[in-house]
């Protein structure tokens, strides 16, 4: 998965460097590229802290506390 967003990133620098300014350059990198890796990065880390607390919560005994 790692480098169908390194791919996707390359892909929106290229666009970004043939923008017509550097003005609409950025504000692309930002919008096709900064803000949809970041969403993707914030839902893999949450799912791996959800997946992390459902197996705490399964390894615990009820009688043995933390």
């Amino acid at each position: 998965m790692y480098i169908i967003v390194i791919a996707w990133l390359y892909f929106v620098i290229m666009i970004a460097v043939v923008s017509d300014s550097i003005l609409k350059g950025v504000v692309r990198f930002l919008f096709l590229g900064v803000l949809p890796v970041g969403l993707w990065f914030w839902m893999t880390m949450r799912r791996g802290q959800r997946l992390n607390e459902t197996a705490a919560s399964e390894s615990e005994t009820p009688g043995e506390r933390k």
